[in-house]
């Protein structure tokens, strides 16, 4: 696909860059992306072996786990009509609708496999799950668009990437924390597939992250204002599970989650990894950009990108949040 930018900087400019960035974001994407089938997982034939090691904590946690993943239709729904017109923006949801789409199917496998549940307590509880309907806006406040469904999936994937970390290590320790002939952990059965869960959603918090890097720099009110939005009141999905009342006593006994733990986990490091230390350095960064000229871009580095055109007027972000105009050179 050809991108033929405007100049001078214009909004069509602005969105025929950021269509053009995102695009290339898709390529790297499709090329470097997850490859492993749920079916197919190694770990399948350690399941049975296992799973009588496995808590009563774990196993109501485990089953909260692929509630919340079950519901990955209305998240596609959401995604889909936040992509609008965007070509490039909905191939990268496609991508991450199908990879997600694997993390139900392996943890349905996991507790079948493992003996947790039969197969016919499994198809209750999904047909259950089903009574419900995530939407973006009962989730954030706010109608879902291209940047804020990027930034509000930065964090989700950051959380949901450390929960099963977390899984993953409770799970080895009721295993009997077993290890290879030179010492070092393996994550036999569900402890291993939570491994994969967890590497793919590191995968697509970079994804996502790049995204709103796009948007960042050459659309800067748009980025910093979804941001806000999104972050402001953040939590995990608003889902009605049928096993709610246990699914949220389980994480609690087993510390696994917290109020403090999502700031010091989830919502810290993703401020910094935007180039900024806290959330009221975001907060002012929200409010500064809305006093920015028509056409201010966000520099990156030390010199203003060579894909942004002559008409743009560059500002670097500081870490506490503030927007200062770079100086031309003398």
């Amino acid at each position: 696909m050809v991108y033929q930018t405007s100049n001078p900087w214009t909004l069509e400019g602005k969105q025929t860059a950021i269509q053009k960035a995102v695009s290339e974001i898709y390529e790297q994407y499709f090329a470097k992306g997850p490859r492993w089938i749920a079916k197919h997982l190694p770990q399948r034939p350690e399941m049975r072996e296992h799973g009588p090691a496995v808590s009563p904590e774990s196993r109501e946690i485990l089953l909260g786990n692929y509630g919340v993943e079950s519901f990955i239709e209305d998240y596609a729904v959401t995604a889909i009509r936040a992509s609008g017109d965007s070509r490039s923006t909905r191939q990268i949801y496609t991508q991450w609708v199908f990879d997600e789409t694997r993390h139900s199917q392996a943890l349905w496998y996991c507790l079948v496999d493992s003996g947790l549940y039969s197969q016919r307590e499994l198809d209750e509880y999904t047909y259950e799950c089903g009574q419900d309907t995530w939407t973006f806006e009962r989730q954030t406040g706010h109608e879902a668009t291209p940047e804020r469904g990027a930034a509000y999936a930065i964090a989700q994937e950051r959380q949901t990437k450390k929960n099963y970390r977390d899984m993953q290590r409770r799970l080895w320790q009721e295993y009997g924390s077993p290890k290879d002939a030179a010492g070092r952990a393996v994550y036999p059965a569900i402890a291993g597939v939570c491994q994969a869960l967890a590497t793919d959603e590191g995968f697509h918090e970079g994804v996502f992250r790049k995204i709103t890097k796009v948007y960042l720099k050459f659309w800067p009110e748009k980025a910093l204002q979804a941001m806000w939005d999104v972050y402001e009141r953040y939590r995990m999905p608003m889902l009605k599970l049928p096993n709610a009342e246990a699914f949220v006593n389980a994480v609690l006994s087993t510390g696994i989650d917290s109020p403090r733990a999502v700031v010091r986990d989830v919502l810290s490091p993703t401020y910094a990894a935007m180039g900024l230390e806290s959330r009221a350095a975001l907060k002012r960064a929200a409010r500064e950009s809305w006093d920015l000229p028509e056409g201010a871009v966000i520099q990156v580095g030390d010199e203003l990108s060579p894909d942004v055109s002559e008409g743009a007027i560059p500002y670097t972000m500081s870490p506490n949040g503030s927007l200062v105009p770079v100086a031309p050179p003398a």
